[in-house]
């Protein structure tokens, strides 16, 4: 699948879903996204496809909401499954500060 046609469909499926997302927190986004991805693998039939369009998806899911600086444990697993390196250090460092480690240095 190309590039484009990747980010066409990640596309299309954060404005199908966004309006859920908006109405919960962190930890329901987390419970939701993983019961999407599971529906998503299913639906692709391909995990080549699947695995290049999970990422892309959570990433624009990410910014739709705007999500501001990770504060939660949920939120941190949404952002370290994201395509964007700034959201996956964000998670990164919000989980290395929670679980007793130190921020990774930039």
């Amino acid at each position: 699948m190309a590039t484009q046609a990747i980010e066409d469909l990640a596309e299309e499926l954060s404005r199908r879903w966004l309006p859920l997302f908006v109405q919960i927190e962190w930890p329901a986004r987390l419970k939701l996204l993983e019961e999407m991805h599971q529906q998503l693998q299913e639906d692709l039939g391909n995990l080549g496809i699947y695995c290049a369009v999970s990422p892309v998806l959570t990433r624009k899911l990410i910014q739709k909401l705007a999500g501001g600086p990770v504060s939660s444990m949920a939120q941190a697993h949404i952002y370290a499954n994201s395509d964007d390196e700034e959201h996956r250090r964000a998670a990164g460092d919000w989980l290395s500060l929670h679980q007793g480690g130190h921020p990774r240095s930039r």
